[in-house]
């Protein structure tokens, strides 16, 4: 059994192969809507959620922050009134900044960089801190 010969009337259907009537012609999309204009990812979503200020009172006075900011507060709160686990995630992203701290310096041009007595003593405190002596 031969196959027909292959000529620009005849066009075999099958997967991947839709009825040419079926086709999208040249220029039409299969999607014309799209992506609505404005929609937001959940990356961008999450980012401005934390952006996002909300009243809060210290020491009597009400004043506005991002939810973030009042994040971070919090875990560091914990964290100094002897939570472990806030302790510990504190020192997880410490050592995580410190380390992009390290890379960005290692990119930067000479003149950017911090004296080497700068980098002693974030080192030191750094240390300090996974100990618990730093206050």
């Amino acid at each position: 059994m031969s196959k027909p010969p292959k000529s620009p009337r005849h066009y075999e259907v099958g997967y991947g192969r839709p009825p040419q009537a079926a086709q999208f012609k040249p220029g039409q999309s299969g999607n014309p809507k799209g992506r609505p204009k404005g929609a937001k990812n959940l990356v961008t979503l999450f980012r401005e959620e934390l952006e996002r200020p909300v009243p809060v009172t210290q020491n009597g006075r009400t004043r506005m922050m991002s939810k973030a900011r009042v994040a971070v507060i919090q875990q560091v709160d914990k964290a100094a009134k002897g939570d472990a686990k806030a302790f510990a995630a504190l020192m997880k992203y410490a050592q995580e900044d410190a380390a992009a701290v390290a890379r960005e310096q290692a990119a930067a041009p000479a003149s950017e960089l911090q004296p080497a007595e700068y980098d002693e003593i974030i080192t030191r405190y750094i240390a300090d801190l996974s100990e618990g002596r730093a206050a």
